[in-house]
């Protein structure tokens, strides 16, 4: 599968194996996830201590992947230049990998680090959730993530279970690539057949593609979640052919455009509809947001089902040639890298249900209401947002911005496009009830992004500034959240800087005063922060961050942009591997004025050890070693950084969408850098310059190390 966008300048490539966690042994739940890990950090068969994870952070690029119940996909972006290598290095690695007991000790820790960190947090709970609606017998049943209690310590067990796996599922007959770039398709196309033909012929006893039905007859299920949700899921038969499920995933494009609006009652603030959703990928997947009782809930699952079994039987009726085979993206999409992997995914699993399952599966119709399973939210419902407001004695001042500011230049589209985008500090804006898909059905695209430190919502197409001004005034402020996530990505959040006011960018003057007006009342709501005690026996991880700032010349900022691609691969070789700080090691910039540069690492091991260790200066014994393990790492990085920062340009990857392009330029207003970085222009450090940078980091540079542990509590020091 390909697609040609000429305006890329880096591609996207999809390896996916049409096997997953529902693939592997019954008596070892998470070999999948393992091997997974195992063929991306062990080493490459042209270099004994280069794993694809190091490779790509040393080419600019970035490499992922993700075992799900069916499918598992190697995923990665890389420039366009690199892609032939990029693709035929990773295709062998995954083809004919080389396994060690040393990388399978050491992945089996990474997961049980995961294991640890995640099984708490809503995406597991709803697995287990999706895990008791199994039939008992199904592999289905049991949680397949994988830990150091089901993977066990014997490696040479592990190493032939592994060995076993990947030759029964990881060969030409499983292998599905995808690729999208600036490349004609003829270049794809060939690149493909070459990457194809690294994979291994199957077997003759290779396990069959078919899918065994795994869905038990109850028909709900409590969620233990932090929100209130219930998603609904309705099985898919085993198998279908490839343009019906091509259909059934655009009845899930067409539903988030606004069509079920009408069907849904006043307490549904959200809904979102998937085909083959993470975890049920042999389902149709409809969540709803809001609250409603279990008899609300059953009746609504009734007329879904009706509404959704005509709207379907409208394109189900279509052959296999009715379908377009061009991808579009949804329009909404601000990164193309994501939607093409989802899409990759979907496509592979074409696969599965093209085969028919050999058990017997009774004939109902997809979309029956005896068919939905409810996986149901089982926490108390919020208090109203409206409780939080408070009307102070005046307006706040509202900063303001018109025009394009060179959007246009990213996008010619953008010159005749409308937009309006608005920003408030320390609250979350709370829209009304199914905001997104009521302006969608406006064709207007809409985007909300929260943090701890304020809310912005963006709205993009004609008549923007009168929808943003209808969407103020029905939304009201809530208090900011508490993250979610893993903890270096929150703590990565925080190098990006944000106004202390209230903030709107609109594309054209008329109606703008009445956007300012809008966002000045809603601002004046005070939203006042309800203190949540932290969560309580949670295992204890850390993340620890080391930030250098600087205050956000065009060169300083194209400095830290070079740092961070050149400092990646060496990072993430020496913090993850040869010291061995933690699961996850990263190197992220914040652009912005003031701009910054982020080393991160997260741990399981620190709050386990300080148990015993006790502590010294504040800190537990093992947090200080890995602070200044990680000072010791990043200032050899930049004492070494001369010769190579200077002899290289920073890849500036330009936005991939207009609404990226339009959200790049708000945050850079947001931020006080008023041009994207990609807008500054291919422009090479020279010897001088170099050395009046390096300079301005010992006087102008401000090092911070920050901590953030998994029962919230965070600390800045310098």
């Amino acid at each position: 599968m390909l697609a040609y966008a000429p305006h890329l300048t880096r591609a996207h490539v999809s390896i996916a194996i049409v096997a997953g966690y529902l693939d592997e042994p019954r008596a070892l739940p998470g070999l999948a996830h393992l091997l997974e890990h195992v063929l991306t950090t062990a080493p490459l068969e042209a270099s004994s201590n280069i794993s694809l994870l190091t490779w790509f952070s040393q080419h600019q690029g970035s490499l992922n992947a993700h075992t799900d119940d069916y499918v598992t996909d190697v995923h990665f972006s890389i420039p366009a230049n690199k892609l032939e290598v990029a693709a035929l290095t990773v295709a062998s690695q995954l083809a004919t990998p080389a396994f060690s007991p040393s990388v399978i000790g050491a992945e089996v820790a990474a997961i049980d680090a995961e294991w640890q960190a995640r099984q708490h947090s809503s995406a597991m709970q709803r697995l287990s959730t999706i895990a008791t609606l199994s039939d008992s017998q199904h592999i289905g049943a049991g949680c397949r993530h994988g830990n150091a209690q089901t993977l066990g310590s014997d490696m040479r067990l592990l190493f032939e279970a592994l060995t076993a796996f990947h030759r029964a599922y990881y060969h030409g007959g499983r292998v599905n690539i995808a690729i999208i770039s600036p490349w004609a398709a003829e270049a794809m196309n060939r690149l493909i057949k070459r990457m194809a033909t690294l994979f291994s012929p199957p077997t003759p006893c290779a396990p069959s593609l078919s899918i065994a039905p795994r869905w038990s007859r109850q028909l709900s299920a409590k969620l233990a979640s932090t929100g209130n949700t219930v998603e609904l899921l309705w099985p898919l038969p085993s198998a279908i052919a490839r343009h019906q499920f091509i259909a059934l995933g655009d009845t899930a494009d067409r539903l988030n455009q606004g069509l079920l609006v009408e069907q849904l009652p006043d307490s549904i603030t959200d809904y979102r509809a998937t085909l083959a959703p993470s975890g049920a990928t042999d389902a149709f997947s409809l969540t709803l947001s809001g609250t409603a009782t279990q008899e609300q809930v059953k009746a609504l699952a009734a007329a879904l089902s009706e509404r959704l079994a005509a709207f379907f039987a409208t394109l189900s009726g279509t052959g296999p040639n009715d379908h377009d085979n061009r991808w579009q993206p949804p329009a909404d999409t601000m990164q193309l890298a994501p939607a093409w992997f989802a899409h990759a995914r979907r496509q592979a699993l074409t696969r599965r249900f093209a085969t028919p399952s050999s058990e017997h599966q009774p004939v109902t119709s997809t979309f029956a209401a005896s068919n939905a399973r409810c996986l149901l939210g089982n926490t108390p419902p919020p208090p109203s947002p409206h409780a939080f407001d408070r009307q102070p004695p005046a307006y706040p001042a509202v900063q303001y911005w018109c025009g394009q500011y060179g959007v246009s230049d990213d996008f010619a589209v953008l010159a005749t496009t409308a937009w309006a985008a608005c920003f408030v500090p320390g609250a979350v804006v709370v829209p009304s009830p199914l905001t997104a898909q009521r302006l969608a059905r406006q064709a207007i695209v809409f985007k909300q992004e929260n943090s701890p430190h304020g809310s912005w919502v963006i709205a993009m197409g004609s008549q923007a500034n009168h929808a943003m001004v209808a969407l103020l005034e029905d939304a009201v402020l809530a208090a900011s959240k508490a993250q979610e996530g893993m903890l270096a990505q929150q703590l990565i959040q925080r190098l990006t800087p944000l106004p202390a006011a209230p903030v709107v960018w609109v594309s054209h003057r008329t109606g703008a005063a009445a956007v300012c007006n809008a966002l000045a009342n809603l601002a004046s709501r005070v939203a006042i922060r309800a203190e949540q005690p932290p969560p309580t026996n949670l295992p204890t991880s850390t993340a620890i961050m080391r930030t250098l700032s600087l205050p956000g010349t065009p060169s300083q900022r194209l400095l830290l942009a070079l740092a961070e691609q050149h400092h990646s691969g060496a990072f993430f070789q020496q913090a993850r591997y040869d010291h061995h700080l933690g699961y996850v090691a990263a190197v992220r910039s914040g652009d912005g004025a003031p701009c910054s540069l982020g080393y991160v690492v997260q741990t399981s091991k620190a709050g386990e050890i300080s148990k015993d260790t006790g502590s010294a200066g504040g800190k537990p014994i093992e947090e200080k070693w890995l602070a200044e393990k990680l000072q010791s790492i990043t200032d050899a990085l930049w004492k070494t950084s001369d010769s190579v920062l200077q002899a290289q340009l920073p890849t500036l990857t330009p936005p991939e969408t207009p609404l990226a392009a339009l959200v790049l330029q708000w945050q850079s207003l947001l931020t006080g850098a008023h041009q994207p970085l990609h807008r500054l222009g291919q422009q090479r450090i020279d010897s001088q310059a170099l050395t009046n940078l390096l300079t301005q980091i010992n006087t102008l540079g401000h090092w911070q190390t920050h901590w953030l542990d998994s029962a919230g509590h965070y600390e800045v020091n310098r």
